[in-house]
């Protein structure tokens, strides 16, 4: 499974200090990898960094990153070779944030494949992160979507980012 790289640079960013306000939210759809989402600035998109043994089983992983300051909203899209394996996806990625409280962990209602949330508090190596994911799995597509905030963050904003993420079915 894709190990969460960008989550540690993404969790480094959270204690950078910088807090710029949020801009105004706007829809991004990304037909290639099925899927859109609204973001509240402006996005990086870049390949995922793989390791060797992660290349043989995927076709291609792409990043999508909001840079906040002291704030990340992160989608993550990758498109498997063979069949996803679901809950080591979930473990590794949620596993690499190292929250120290988990406060949710539920299954949710998708027409196609499976999906989940989850929730944790005091991420990060000093526990100064909350952290909530939503995780997708149609046909051989895997999607990671998190967003990291400092504890007393906008969990508001932020959960607004996690819920508008769509699977649109139209994935290449």
């Amino acid at each position: 499974m894709i190990r969460m790289t960008f989550v540690f640079v993404a969790a480094a960013l959270l204690v950078a200090g910088r807090t710029p306000a949020h801009a105004e939210w706007k829809k991004y759809k990304y037909a290639a990898d099925g899927f859109e989402v609204e973001f509240s600035g402006e996005v990086s998109v870049k390949p995922t960094p793989v390791s060797a043994e992660t290349q043989k089983k995927v076709v291609r992983a792409t990043a999508y990153l909001q840079d906040g300051g002291d704030f990340a909203y992160i989608v993550n899209a990758s498109l498997h070779k063979e069949p996803v394996n679901f809950e080591s996806g979930i473990k590794g990625s949620f596993g690499a944030l190292k929250c120290k409280t988990a406060a949710t962990d539920k299954p949710l209602n998708v027409s196609a494949g499976r999906a989940r949330e989850l929730s944790g508090d005091e991420c990060g190596e000093d526990g100064a992160v909350r952290a909530e994911a939503r995780y997708f799995t149609t046909g051989k597509w895997f999607y990671q979507v998190l967003f990291l905030i400092p504890r007393n963050g906008d969990l508001e904003a932020s959960r607004r980012f996690l819920r508008s993420f769509k699977l649109t079915g139209k994935a290449s």
